[in-house]
């Protein structure tokens, strides 16, 4: 077929033979810009939901480990206290297990404050249970030597060793008591700063009361006095010669 009879492109052949040109489908430069805008919106709509939404789950487990640590605060020492903060410990691993979980992306900063302030709780839900764990050794401990002193009357090589033993042991138990009472007093003295990092993101509400805190502080400066001074005099007691 000679090249002038061949249809051209974009071209239609009418029914009698003749070449009617088809328009050009153009994209204009305003849809692509209403195009982009459209989706510029869609993405930051996804993204402030996601944000709201994982502020949401943040604060919910900020706030049930806030009220884990004030129970733990206010827990007496006592026979069951040291079972019921560590069941207390136990809860608010969950709740950093599940902030894990969270996909963080949406507030990086959120996410790394809550995770600094729950393990802080954490941690000292846990060092307060050891603390009053040693603490109850320290006094038993001490307890069994004052009552092994009373009979010195019957000194012996025997009794002379048993004396050395306990009070070994009760200096190994005041040791660990030691140990944790002081981690659980720098853990304290440093959550107001981390209270404070995550409040710019979470306000205070949710947040542990820091009166309870500073009281919480307060009280184990004194039993980490009383328990020195009960070390003092049980030492010179046990001043085997």
């Amino acid at each position: 077929m000679p090249r002038s009879l061949r249809p051209q492109a974009n071209a239609h052949v009418s029914p009698v033979g003749k070449m009617i040109p088809l328009p050009r489908l153009k994209v204009s430069g305003v849809a692509l810009a209403a195009l982009a805008l459209l989706l510029a919106l869609a993405y930051w709509g996804y993204r402030t939901y996601a944000k709201s939404q994982l502020q949401k789950a943040v604060i919910e487990l900020v706030k049930d480990s806030s009220d884990r640590l004030q129970a733990g605060l206010g827990v007496e020492a006592g026979a069951a206290s040291v079972a019921k903060i560590d069941d207390l410990a136990q809860e608010v691993d969950k709740d950093v297990i599940e902030l894990n979980r969270l996909s963080a992306s949406p507030n990086r900063p959120l996410v790394d404050a809550a995770e600094e302030y729950l393990l802080t709780i954490r941690q000292i839900l846990r060092s307060q249970a050891a603390s009053q764990r040693y603490r109850a050794q320290v006094m038993a401990r001490d307890s069994a030597l004052r009552d092994h002193m009373r009979g010195s009357s019957r000194r012996s090589r025997a009794w002379i060793d048993e004396a050395v033993r306990m009070k070994d042991r009760l200096e190994k138990d005041y040791f660990d008591y030691r140990t944790s009472a002081g981690a659980l007093r720098r853990l304290l003295d440093s959550l107001p700063e981390t209270r404070k990092k995550l409040a710019l993101h979470v306000g205070a509400a949710p947040l542990a009361d820091e009166s309870a805190v500073r009281k919480a502080r307060q009280r184990a400066l004194e039993d980490s006095r009383r328990v020195e001074d009960e070390m003092e005099r049980a030492r010179k007691l046990a001043a085997v010669r």
